[in-house]
């Protein structure tokens, strides 16, 4: 007999997934920098890093993010 760990569970939903799973907003103090981040059903995993590489699916770089009201404790962070 096959072993019953071999057995295909049926999905939990034919409805499809969700575009985005995730959204990240990024703040510094008490104000939003920057659009809402969506990160794509087809990215299972997000980096949030300092870096300036053009932010898209995988990896969300806050170092192009300006702020014209950024204080001296943001940008020392």
């Amino acid at each position: 007999p096959p072993h019953h760990n071999s057995v295909l569970q049926p999905p939990v939903s034919t409805h499809p997934g969700p575009e985005f799973w995730c959204s990240i907003a990024y703040f510094e103090q008490d104000v939003q920098v920057g659009e809402i981040f969506k990160v794509p059903s087809s990215c299972p995993t997000v980096v949030v890093d300092g870096y300036v590489d053009p932010s898209g699916g995988a990896r969300f770089c806050l170092g192009q993010l300006s702020n014209v009201q950024r204080c001296a404790a943001s940008e020392r962070a």
